[in-house]
């Protein structure tokens, strides 16, 4: 295991903020629809709006990380969020109107999109290439440890009603914020990029031809991964009938699976390429939501959750750990926020997809889960042809020094 302070620090601190997010983001489709009367293609049309704008935050998010540096973004982007959130309570408890609750949620993406790339960054910054995808795989599974807590306890919260989810998820980016601010200093984060000489041009957006094809696979894994937060649980509810408040159990398995499989999953695949592990990935998030269209209770979603997170498992790290390999070392947080972006795109075009799909095929699971499969069956080709071209690249990645 890594000794590794700051890694470990800021794992805490995106532990923190996933339990907010876990708690609450199982029910925000269905809070939309249930309760906003919002109907379900004006809900996966919010979500879609929620992503377009996480792309052109995660440019400046991305920006901002290599300009004024790592901490400085994930504290803007932590204290907003609590600012965001906190004000989607008042909003609800006062009635305040529907549009301005939905515009409000659409604006956090800016939080998000601030403190994603700059946290990435920042992992990248204190281990070394050998380290990286071991690095990203604690992150991560530190990260989800929220969101195995989360669920749970949104599962408690949510009957007295969602005012105190947006209360807990608001808390969450305040302690985040806190974490950031007292245990994490500048010279805590010893290869971060200082500074750039003046007479340097500096752009927000950088990007080169192995990093564009890249992220045209990780798009397509983004579409599938996208299903997780508005076609799954609306899937679940209106077409399996799944109780409201057991939604939370899916996630809560999709949580638990991320801390107790991230790693011994790292250790199995080690002997393999990212890339390669991350078409393994690709499939069986493929496989995972093909099962979802023929299931019939929550014991098979809970199985299928199980199939589906270990192609997250598979995917997430190497994602980060082939940019960081990839990028020049004062481009890093840049990468990071290009490929948040794109990502972004796919998590914007998901949720549309999806919803459009279950109004197309009028809730067929075996036609809906299928198509969606799809994606990621194309992803692999993508990412097969991305391992031809960038093998040189990548090894000069993992051998240069941190």
């Amino acid at each position: 295991m890594l000794d590794n302070r700051v890694l470990w620090v800021i794992s805490a601190a995106s532990s923190i903020r996933s339990i907010g997010y876990g708690a609450t983001w199982p029910y925000m489709a269905i809070f939309f629809n249930d309760e906003l009367h919002i109907s379900i293609l004006l809900v996966g049309l919010i979500f879609t709006l929620l992503a377009i704008l996480s792309m052109a935050f995660s440019i400046i998010g991305g920006g901002l990380a290599d300009l004024i540096g790592r901490r400085k973004t994930i504290i803007i982007g932590s204290i907003s969020g609590f600012f965001l959130y906190f004000a989607i309570a008042v909003f609800f408890r006062m009635h305040m109107p529907e549009l301005l609750i939905v515009a409000t949620f659409v604006f956090t993406s800016f939080s998000g999109s601030l403190v994603f790339p700059s946290a990435s960054a920042l992992v990248s910054d204190v281990t070394k290439p050998e380290q990286r995808f071991l690095s990203y795989s604690i992150y991560r599974v530190m990260a989800n440890l929220g969101w195995a807590i989360g669920p749970a306890l949104g599962g408690l919260v949510y009957n007295r009603g969602m005012f105190w989810l947006f209360l807990l998820v608001s808390l969450a980016n305040l302690v985040q914020f806190a974490i950031v601010v007292f245990l994490i200093k500048e010279k805590d984060i010893p290869n971060k990029w200082t500074a750039r000489k003046p007479e340097s041009k500096f752009n927000l957006l950088s990007y080169d031809r192995y990093l564009v094809i890249f992220s045209m696979g990780t798009f397509l894994i983004t579409i599938v991964a996208s299903q997780f937060s508005v076609t799954l649980p609306t899937f679940s509810h209106s077409s399996i009938h799944i109780l409201t408040s057991d939604i939370s159990y899916i996630f809560m398995v999709n949580g638990l699976v991320v801390v107790l499989g991230q790693y011994p999953m790292t250790a199995l695949m080690k002997r393999f390429s990212d890339v390669s592990t991350m078409m393994i990935g690709a499939l069986f998030y493929a496989f995972g939501y093909f099962l979802v269209g023929i299931s019939t209770n929550l014991a098979w979603l809970l199985f299928d959750m199980v199939i589906i997170t270990t192609g997250e498992n598979l995917t997430s790290p190497g994602i980060n750990s082939v940019v960081s390999k990839i990028a020049p070392k004062d481009k890093v947080a840049r990468y990071m926020g290009f490929v948040g972006m794109i990502n972004s795109t796919g998590r914007a075009i998901g949720p549309s997809i999806g919803t459009a799909l279950m109004f197309l095929f009028a809730l067929d699971g075996l036609m809906i889960w299928s198509v969606i499969g799809l994606f990621g069956v194309a992803a692999v080709a993508i990412l097969v042809s991305f391992r031809k071209i960038s093998a040189a690249k990548l090894n000069a990645g993992s051998n240069a020094a941190s």
